[in-house]
C-alpha cells in the first residue's frame, strides 16, 4: 500500500503533537464530563484537562463520544431537546448512502 504525502504529514503532526505522557481512553471517559463543564463555561481547562483535549485530537472514538456529550449537555442547559422524529431523521440521513 502507497502512502500519500498528506497521510504522511498527518502521521508527522500526530507525532509531533504526543508527550512523554498522555491521557489514556479510561482518563478521557473519566474527565470528560468535566471538560465539557469547563469549556461551557468558558474557563480556562487546567493541565489534566489539556491532556484529556490533546488525547481527543488524536483519539477518534473519543472525540466523536465527547461531542455527543457535549451536545447533550448543550442541550439540556438550552432546555433545547429534539423531537423522537427530528433524532430519527439525523439517524436516516446519516445512514443514508452519500449521494
Amino acid at each position: 500500500m502507497r502512502v500519500s504525502r498528506i497521510q504522511l504529514e498527518k502521521f508527522m503532526v500526530k507525532i509531533a503533537r504526543t508527550r512523554e505522557e498522555e491521557a489514556s481512553c479510561d482518563d478521557c471517559a473519566q474527565l470528560s464530563a468535566q471538560l465539557v463543564e469547563v469549556l461551557l463555561r468558558g474557563d480556562a481547562p487546567n493541565e489534566e484537562l489539556l491532556s484529556i483535549l490533546q488525547h481527543l485530537e488524536q483519539c477518534v472514538p473519543c472525540s466523536e463520544e465527547f461531542l455527543v456529550l457535549k451536545d447533550c449537555v448543550r442541550m439540556e442547559l438550552e432546555q433545547n431537546w429534539p423531537t423522537l422524529d427530528e433524532m430519527w431523521n439525523k439517524l436516516d440521513q446519516r445512514s443514508a448512502p452519500p449521494p
